[in-house]
């Protein structure tokens, strides 16, 4: 969720939210609406422009196209070793340079060198992975066999081949052998899901499932080989992740929920990692660990075999080391079409919409300065920032706090009788809280989600996409977020009121939402920028964050 204080909380706060819902005047315009039915997983559909004739991929959703992104190659190779990106690595196994295995290998290493100070993973399957990755390394033995010709052209090479995207990636499936985690609140067949709780661990109370996440399932058609389960705040209700450390600077949280999987990328773990998102579980993380966030529009990755800490808001999302590896996973799963890696840093003719009173204090200044400069390169390439407003911004946490606390407490009700002493202190002052909210400021903060989808829809009527601070600061030190007050600006500002001042309101209108690195504060700890977009406009995001990301190089 990312709200969550490390201090527990007192009845002040319920009385504080109810108190903002009650001054709300909404008459008559919160209409019901699916807000929570989403879109379908995008699909290719034949003729599409610019790639005649594609189709949907046998494994799923996930489309394929029939010819590599634009006929275009990717002009760039990071540094680093064959293993720095996604598309370095599907380079590598192409060419025969790594196996699956290779790459497992190198990974828990990796894993084994730095988590016992990050302490990222929850749980690390190496035996799973490692069947996982001999089976990918078969069908890698397969696929070479089946296209000699290729190889045979490859053999003169003395440089590793430009990276490109094959017509079936290079195995068939576009994430073949590419090492994932996934945050241990979701679903993987044969390995406990521990909800970073009491409840779930130990004899007899071990939640073992015997079938896939929707969304896992999707990873393992697409070819990933899933190395183990991320570290969660305990059912995700929470914004600090213990006990895992913020590997740009170990005494400073790494942001949550999903704090293992921001973690476990930002340390070089992984590149690719499976979130949720509650209220910014995906994007504070990813702005304090610098890694790249992305919750897609509700319905584009399936939410069945999650623990849930919100019915009405959760959402899978993806954390990534790169906007690349962003980009393409997306498009392996089912989420985006393949935006042009190689094409042209530019933002001509896009308008970007910044909601009034984005850069209004408490905001550090580091980070305001970075979200500026951010602006000013939009502008450089072409784009336009335009300010918006979102009238009933100002009461978006406190619809978004009054929701989570009365639907968690309703769905942990029969743990809170039978084993309430296992749960945390902050998650059981959470759900004390949740037990005492009244129904009617449920009721007004659901009506409230109607009326922000509405303006942030009017809002983005007359742009291409939002653009915001993710933060209003960088990484706190683990001290102060214990205290469930953080230094902001030269002011103090509770845990809660950080952590959603940005976030929560993609959540309560539904709506993809992303965050980037776009700078270091004098520290050097990382930035990140928001974007937000219309639904079923994620390929907006990606397209967006390219563009400043290619920027950049």
């Amino acid at each position: 969720m990312g709200s969550g204080t490390g201090a527990p909380l007192s009845g002040d706060l319920l009385r504080d939210l109810d108190e903002r819902l009650c001054r709300l005047d909404l008459g008559e315009r919160s209409l019901p609406g699916a807000l929570h039915q989403g879109d379908p997983p995008y699909e290719i559909s034949s003729g599409e422009a610019g790639r005649p004739g594609g189709r949907t991929a046998p494994y799923g959703t996930a489309p394929v196209p029939a010819d590599p992104p634009h006929g275009r190659t990717v002009a760039y190779q990071r540094a680093g070793g064959e293993d720095a990106s996604v598309l370095g690595m599907g380079a590598a196994l192409r060419d025969g340079r790594l196996t699956p295995l290779d790459l497992l290998d190198r990974t828990l290493e990796r894993i084994a060198r730095s988590d016992g100070e990050i302490r990222a993973w929850a749980r690390v399957d190496p035996v799973g992975a490692r069947a996982a990755a001999q089976r990918s390394t078969a069908e890698h033995s397969t696929y070479e066999r089946s296209t000699a010709d290729h190889a045979a052209a490859e053999r003169g090479r003395t440089e590793p081949a430009a990276a490109t995207w094959p017509e079936d990636g290079w195995g068939g499936r576009p994430l073949e052998g590419i090492p994932v985690g996934v945050k241990d609140l979701i679903d993987v067949a044969g390995v406990p899901t521990g909800g970073g709780s009491r409840h779930l661990t130990g004899p007899g109370r071990e939640r073992l499932p015997a079938a896939d996440a929707g969304c896992v399932t999707r990873l393992r058609a697409a070819g990933a080989v899933i190395v183990g389960k991320t570290t969660t705040h305990e059912y995700a209700f929470g914004g600090t992740t213990p006990p895992t450390r913020n590997p740009h600077d170990p005494a400073r949280i790494p942001g949550g929920s999903s704090g293992g999987s921001a973690a476990a990328v930002a340390a070089g773990h992984v590149r690719v990692a499976f979130g949720s998102d509650t209220a910014g579980s995906v994007r504070i993380p990813s702005s304090y660990c610098g890694t790249v966030g992305l919750v897609p529009s509700p319905g584009r990755l399936p939410g069945d075999g999650v623990l849930p800490l919100s019915w009405s808001l959760d959402r899978v999302g993806l954390i990534t080391a790169s906007v690349e590896d962003l980009a393409l996973s997306a498009y392996a799963l089912g989420i985006s079409p393949l935006v042009d890696l190689g094409g042209p840093a530019t933002f001509e003719g896009v308008r970007v919409g910044v909601p009034v009173g984005a850069l209004d204090e408490p905001i550090d200044a580091d980070v305001a300065e970075a979200v500026e400069s951010a602006f000013a390169t939009v502008r450089a390439l072409g784009g336009e920032i335009v300010e918006v407003e979102i009238p009933h911004g100002w009461a978006a946490m406190a619809a978004g706090m009054t929701i989570i606390l009365a639907e968690c407490f309703d769905y942990h009700r029969d743990r809170r009788r039978d084993g309430n002493e296992l749960f945390g202190a902050d998650v059981r002052a959470m759900l004390d809280l949740g037990e005492r909210v009244p129904a009617g400021a449920y009721v007004r903060a659901q009506r409230l989600r109607h009326v922000l989808r509405a303006e942030a829809l009017a809002a983005l009527s007359g742009v291409d996409v939002l653009a915001m601070p993710t933060m209003p600061c960088v990484a706190p030190l683990a001290e102060d977020a214990n205290e469930g007050m953080l230094p902001v600006g030269g002011t103090r500002v509770s845990l809660a009121e950080a952590h959603l001042r940005y976030n929560v309101l993609a959540n309560l209108a539904a709506l993809p939402c992303a965050t980037q690195p776009v700078g270091v504060d004098s520290a050097g700890l990382p930035i990140g920028l928001q974007w937000v977009a219309a639904p079923g406009d994620d390929e907006r995001l990606i397209t967006s964050m390219t563009s400043f990301a290619r920027h950049g190089r």
